[in-house]
């Protein structure tokens, strides 16, 4: 019986180890969309402080510093390469998008 669930676990952690060797083609994000470089600043410095993604997102969009659009999305590699050498949970600097910025929240990769 303890042979047989060695090789369970032997099984188990080749699986695991395979699963890692695929690289995802597309995650799951979440966006701040902001008017403004105050705006941005004002938000990027609550993230850094280690404010809450999501409440510091709730604060811009109360206070009127978010622009229009949707906030969970799924890029892919080729659109955003940056985010696959990162782990879920990563939250990038503000960039410029349009006319306004954006940050970014890696959530989770799809299979």
């Amino acid at each position: 019986m303890s042979q047989y669930l060695g090789e369970l676990l032997v099984w188990e952690i080749e699986d695991y180890l395979s699963a890692r060797e695929v690289k995802p083609e597309r995650a799951r994000v979440a966006f701040i969309r902001l008017a403004d470089e105050w705006a941005t600043a004002s938000i990027a410095a609550e993230l850094a402080a280690g404010g809450s993604f999501y409440a510091a997102a709730r604060r811009a969009d109360a206070m009127g510093m978010t622009v229009p659009g949707d906030m969970f999305g799924v890029v892919t590699r080729e659109e955003r390469p940056e985010l696959f050498d990162a782990v879920p949970g990563t939250t990038f600097p503000p960039e410029r998008d349009g006319t306004g910025y954006v940050i970014v929240r890696l959530v989770a990769f799809e299979g």
